[in-house]
């Protein structure tokens, strides 16, 4: 009787550190901010927050009354002409968002720039991307590496 009882004890034991457990997310939503983003824990407080940021950047956000499921998302808009980084979003949010499904509100830009959208359910997932803005440097590297691999 006894082991079943502290087989029970040591299940439930478990199942709870496994809820406790939450899912930590890198989090900005500026260009500057994204160079040294924060960390998040996901949770329904930070998720509907950052609901309504992503409300004021992109159309038709669904609101999520609560959820117990959360994603890291990282929603990238850039000039593909020099690469650089023309809005960025970093954080915590509800599955529902579908947030690489998301339009812009303001549509001016929307054909000039290019975007990279993606979302994970691991702590630390979503880090801020980054893009060289030297296509020499790039280049360069690759004939080192060659000439390094000839020559070795």
């Amino acid at each position: 009787m006894w082991k079943k009882v502290t087989f029970c004890a040591v299940l439930v034991a478990f199942l709870g550190i496994q809820f406790a457990d939450a899912l930590t997310c890198y989090s900005c939503n500026t260009v500057a901010g994204c160079r040294s983003p924060s960390t998040q824990t996901c949770n329904n407080a930070t998720a509907n927050a950052n609901r309504e940021y992503l409300a004021t950047v992109y159309n038709n956000v669904p609101t999520v009354n609560g959820s117990l499921s959360f994603l890291c998302a990282n929603s990238t808009y850039y000039s593909p002409q020099n690469n650089t980084h023309n809005m960025e979003f970093l954080g915590c949010v509800f599955p529902a968002t579908n947030i690489c499904q998301l339009t812009l509100i303001n549509t001016a830009n929307q054909n000039a720039w290019s975007r990279k959208c993606s979302t994970c359910n691991t702590d630390y997932c979503n880090p801020a991307g980054t893009f060289s803005g030297s296509t020499y440097t790039i280049l360069g590297s690759a004939i080192a590496l060659l000439l390094a691999k000839i020559f070795s």
